[in-house]
C-alpha cells in the first residue's frame, strides 16, 4: 500500500492529503500531528510521497476526501434502529434492501469544525454517527457484492446530523433539510480498507456532552458495506470518490423520546468515534 492513513489540510495554500507518521491502533489523535506530505488523490490510485514531513493543528484538517461528485446516505440499516423507527410510527420495516437517499457534496463539513444549524433545522436536531466510506476508483454499475468491495477505498467517521420534523421543517425531508452547506462533519482520517477489511467489524460510539448516546459494532449492519455499494450500483452508475453514509445504530434522541424532543441543544458538543479509525468532535452552534 501506498498509504495507510490519510488526512487532509491546507498546505502551502492548496488541499493536500498527507499520510500520518505514527497512526494509533485506537485512531486516537494527538492535538499536534506528524504528517507526510502526499500528491495525488486516493481515488485516482496516485498517492505518492513527497518526503516532506509537517506538524499539523488536528483542529485545521478538512475532510478526508477530495473532488466528491455526490454523498450517499443509508437509512435503517440497523436493527436497533428499524426497532425504534417502528415504534414511533415508521411503516414496512425493515427494508427489503438498502434505503438509499442522496445528497450534495457541499454538505460535508470537517472532523471539528463548528456546526452551523440554520433556524429551519432547529426543532428537534438528532445525531446520528455513521460509518463512512470512500467509493470507486472508476465508473461502475450493476456489480456483484464481491465486484462492490474491490471499490471500497476506505472508511472514515461521519454524523449524519439529521433535523426531525417540527413546526418550522414540518415533515422531515431527508434530502434537502440534511443537505445544508457544511452541515455534515466527516474524519478526521481515511484509514485504507486493506488496512480494516471488507465488512470491518468495529466499535462505534456517540457522545453528547460527554454522554454515550449510542453504541454498537459494524458487524451488525443489517447490509454490509460492500452489499450497501452493490444495491447504489443497481441501474445507476457509481461515480468515483462517491462518499457513503452506512446507516446509524439505535439511540437516537428522537427516537428515544418518541419523537417529544426538543433535540440537540444549542452549544452541545457530539462527538462520533469509531475504533481503529478516529473520532471527530463538533459544536452544534444555532444561528
Amino acid at each position: 500500500m501506498s498509504w495507510t492513513h490519510l488526512v487532509r489540510f491546507n498546505h502551502k495554500g492548496s488541499p493536500t492529503f498527507a499520510q500520518l507518521v505514527d497512526p494509533k491502533e485506537n485512531g486516537e489523535l494527538d492535538d499536534k500531528i506528524k504528517v507526510k506530505i502526499a500528491t495525488g488523490n486516493p481515488v485516482k490510485r496516485n498517492i505518492k510521497l513527497t518526503g516532506e514531513t509537517v506538524t499539523v493543528d488536528k483542529k485545521d484538517l478538512l475532510p478526508p476526501a477530495a473532488d466528491v461528485p455526490i454523498v450517499v446516505q443509508t437509512g435503517l440499516n440497523y436493527n436497533d434502529h428499524v426497532k425504534e423507527a417502528t415504534e414511533v410510527g415508521y411503516q414496512n420495516l425493515p427494508p427489503p434492501r438498502p434505503y438509499l437517499f442522496w445528497r450534495p457534496p457541499t454538505c460535508l463539513a470537517g472532523p471539528y469544525a463548528k456546526i452551523n444549524v440554520h433556524p429551519v433545522q432547529q426543532d428537534s436536531l438528532d445525531y446520528e454517527g455513521e460509518l463512512i466510506i470512500l467509493v470507486g476508483y472508476e465508473p461502475f454499475k450493476d456489480v456483484t457484492v464481491e465486484e462492490a468491495g474491490k471499490q471500497i477505498i476506505g472508511y472514515s467517521v461521519g454524523n449524519d446530523l439529521s433535523p426531525r420534523p417540527g413546526p418550522k421543517l414540518g415533515a422531515m425531508n431527508y434530502i434537502w433539510s440534511k443537505g445544508f452547506d457544511e452541515f455534515t462533519p466527516i474524519g478526521p482520517v481515511l484509514v485504507n480498507s486493506d488496512v480494516l477489511g471488507v465488512p470491518p467489524a468495529i466499535e462505534l460510539k456517540t457522545i453528547v456532552d460527554g454522554k454515550v448516546v449510542q453504541q454498537d459494532n459494524t458487524k451488525n449492519m443489517t447490509f454490509n458495506v460492500a452489499e450497501v455499494v452493490a444495491a447504489m450500483a443497481t441501474g445507476t452508475t457509481v461515480q468515483p470518490g462517491t462518499v457513503v453514509f452506512t446507516g446509524t445504530c439505535g439511540g437516537g434522541q428522537w427516537f428515544t423520546d418518541k419523537g417529544k424532543t426538543h433535540g440537540v441543544p444549542d452549544g452541545s458538543l457530539v462527538e462520533v468515534q469509531f475504533e481503529k479509525i478516529g473520532k471527530i468532535s463538533n459544536i452544534a452552534h444555532f444561528l
